[in-house]
């Protein structure tokens, strides 16, 4: 929950509910801890060779969970589930949520949700920092009008839309495109979803690639999936997906 030192008007509040948790699949989050994330991936128009990829970052991020997440507790929503994890861990994540707030402050400042509620950690099963799962809708009317909310990464079907933009603008970046077409693959994507910067470490000589490769191999098998499959090449055309800006208008 927000702490005490911001009160948040209740006419914000009474929007956040209506948007996050309004219609089916909004009441998800509250009422299914596994929803059904195939049939989300299928409406969104999501080439069907991600789809394994989609749950690798769930199993990694949340194993599944849409109300998980890391960063400080007190401020979470009530209803969330942010994970126990040490204190150093929580602030970390936290102040990367408050980075990527500040780095579009301008844009955010438009929305009718203060800071504080943008700046918890990530959360949701895919692991989102606000502020970075809504940057395809900065200077749009549904930011400007509170439609799109930092609480909707725990959204089963928003935050599968905010994922996918994430990995198209990651495949879209010339530090993905700039690789050799056989390295451009599933585990590098899965590297760019820890850090953009990583994307180019093929030769994975960072720590930090040799703990993804190590969680998305723990993943792929309890998943049961092959280990090869990281070494897939990922898709860069996607005929069926119309875009963020149409399924969460």
């Amino acid at each position: 929950m927000v702490s005490g030192d911001l009160e948040i008007p209740g006419w914000a509040w009474a929007a956040l509910g209506g948007v996050t948790l309004g219609g089916l699949l909004g009441a998800m989050v509250i009422s299914a801890r596994r929803p059904a994330w195939e049939i989300l991936l299928r409406r969104a128009g999501a080439p069907r060779e991600l789809w394994p990829f989609a749950a690798i970052q769930r199993y990694t991020e949340s194993r599944g969970n849409p109300k998980a997440g890391l960063g400080r507790p007190e401020l979470f929503p009530a209803w969330a589930e942010p994970r126990n994890a040490s204190r150093a861990q929580q602030l970390n994540e936290a102040d990367a949520a408050a980075s990527a707030y500040d780095r579009n402050a301008e844009a955010y400042a438009e929305s009718p949700y203060p800071r504080q509620m943008w700046v918890f950690g990530s959360g949701g099963a895919y692991g989102l920092l606000p502020a970075n799962a809504l940057a395809p809708w900065q200077d749009t009317d549904a930011l400007r009008r509170g439609k799109v909310t930092p609480y909707d990464v725990f959204n089963p079907w928003r935050s599968t839309v905010f994922f996918l933009e994430y990995v198209r603008r990651l495949i879209g970046k010339s530090s993905f495109t700039s690789l050799p077409e056989r390295s451009r693959t599933f585990m590098a994507l899965k590297r760019g979803m820890a850090s953009p910067a990583l994307v180019s470490d093929v030769n994975e000589q960072k720590t930090r690639s040799q703990t993804s490769r190590k969680n998305a191999t723990k993943a792929l098998k309890s998943l049961g999936l092959r280990e090869d499959y990281l070494d897939q090449p990922v898709p860069l055309d996607w005929p069926n997906y119309r875009g963020g800006l149409e399924l969460v208008p």
